[in-house]
């Protein structure tokens, strides 16, 4: 069985990103699997998990956009049980 959580707010700095990040690791340690998505411009969520944002080739616009597959972009984090779909500063580009 798989649960989802989403974590948002339309106001800025009100946690969203800490608390995504922080329930991940958390319920990583408790041995779930975790997929976090990052579908932030920022890419704090990505930087977080300890990914170089400005390694991030393909991220949650390029999976948007339908130019790559799911699978193709997942990547393995240091934190235990967790991977992540990273985010890419091409997102600020999906708004307009």
């Amino acid at each position: 069985m798989r649960t989802v959580f989403s974590i948002v707010n339309q106001k800025g700095g009100v946690g969203k990103t800490t608390t995504a990040v922080n329930l991940s690791a958390c319920l990583g340690v408790l041995e779930k699997k975790v997929l976090l998505v990052d579908a932030d411009p920022q890419a704090n969520a990505t930087s977080g998990l300890g990914v170089d944002v400005h390694q991030v080739e393909k991220g949650t616009y390029q999976l948007l956009e339908h130019t790559v597959q799911l699978n193709d972009m997942i990547l393995d984090t240091e934190t235990t049980n967790v991977d992540l779909v990273p985010a890419h500063i091409d997102l600020v580009a999906i708004e307009i």
